[in-house]
């Protein structure tokens, strides 16, 4: 099999895994958020809170992602 027909072959199967995992941390992250929301905080120090650790828990994961691990 020549290589470009390999790559033809692969390409979609591919997109359609990056598709799933895509679509996987979206949902993960939708429900975090709608977690959050569901909390009903009646301060807004509580919700400004816990966007703060939700923003951090993203950036956390981001920098485990770039760092390869």
């Amino acid at each position: 099999m020549d290589e470009a027909a390999l790559i033809r072959q692969l390409k979609p199967k591919v997109e359609e895994e990056l598709r799933q995992r895509e679509m996987a941390f979206l949902e993960f992250w939708l429900q975090e958020l709608k977690a959050l929301d569901a909390k009903r905080h009646k301060e807004l120090a509580a919700l400004q809170s816990d966007l703060r650790n939700f923003i951090h828990r993203m950036e956390t994961r981001l920098r485990l992602l770039k760092s390869g691990r």
